[in-house]
């Protein structure tokens, strides 16, 4: 009897998966054409985050007009929405909603989809094709400040990234040197053409030499205690470090972040 009692008792306390997960966010926007696959997503955030609001659009138009109507901090977009809808309302996410985080999905792996979403803006990319698990631990891992990205595109990215590195050749890490003072008048105006247009070529916001390396660790798919321990500095410290390269060049995600150091020539 005792022992049935401990074992309800027990019962009672197993954490249901919304405990385990916990809250993401308090809104959710889903963007997709395909009921079924909707009404799927739109469960699993529900028991990702029981009690907050969940929408469905079935598409660009109907999206824009909730976006509008009423405030979110996650989108969900199908990237098979007609007339390339999904990539196009990324990116008006990203310009007119920057504190949404925004993810691209889609049933299968394509990576014209995959590198459009990131490119507008996203996130992270999901495959709906995963099963619920698999779906809600990537969703939770916004929480901590992650990038929700099926393993299997994140190692395509990251074999891209390692091989785009290697024909490039990125040792060692330039940087910019300090501009010198100009010696006389004459000579100041042809030597300061020639350093404008050179530092018009340059990101705004030009990386130090510190983040030039943490950069370039995690365009190596180092994590952040892995490159703590390379540069003997703490988590936190490589962590600062990390959102100030967000910051300067205007992205949220390391897989952003990468791209457009690829783009800028920063790796190089």
């Amino acid at each position: 009897m005792e022992m049935n009692m401990q074992y309800a008792a027990a019962v009672r306390h197993v954490p249901s998966a919304a405990q385990l997960y916990g809250g993401v966010f308090h809104a959710a926007l889903i963007v997709a054409d395909d009921s079924i696959a909707a009404d799927r997503m739109r469960r699993i955030l529900a028991e990702l985050a029981p009690h907050r609001r969940v929408v469905i659009a079935s598409g660009r138009a109907e999206a824009l007009n909730l976006l509008a109507a009423l405030p979110y901090d996650l989108v969900l977009v199908d990237m098979r929405l007609p007339g390339n809808d999904g990539a196009a309302l990324l990116h008006h996410v990203r310009q007119a909603y920057p504190r949404i985080e925004s993810i691209g999905m889609s049933a299968t792996d394509d990576q014209e989809l995959v590198n459009a979403a990131i490119a507008a803006g996203a996130i992270g990319y999901l495959l709906t094709e995963a099963d619920d698990a698999e779906l809600a631990y990537l969703l939770r891992s916004i929480e901590r400040g992650g990038s929700p990205m099926d393993s299997r595109i994140a190692r395509r990215i990251l074999g891209s990234i390692a091989a785009y590195a290697k024909a490039r050749t990125i040792e060692p890490i330039r940087v910019q040197a300090p501009v010198p003072a100009p010696s006389s008048s004459s000579s100041s105006s042809s030597s300061s053409s020639s350093e404008q247009a050179s530092a018009a070529r340059l990101p705004q916001g030009l990386l130090s030499p510190r983040e030039l390396k943490v950069l370039r660790l995690i365009a190596q798919g180092w994590s952040n205690r892995q490159i703590a321990d390379a540069v003997y500095l703490s988590v936190n410290t490589i962590e600062f470090h990390a959102k100030s390269i967000y910051r300067k060049l205007s992205v949220k995600s390391r897989t952003q972040a990468v791209h457009e150091a690829m783009q800028h020539g920063l790796l190089n």
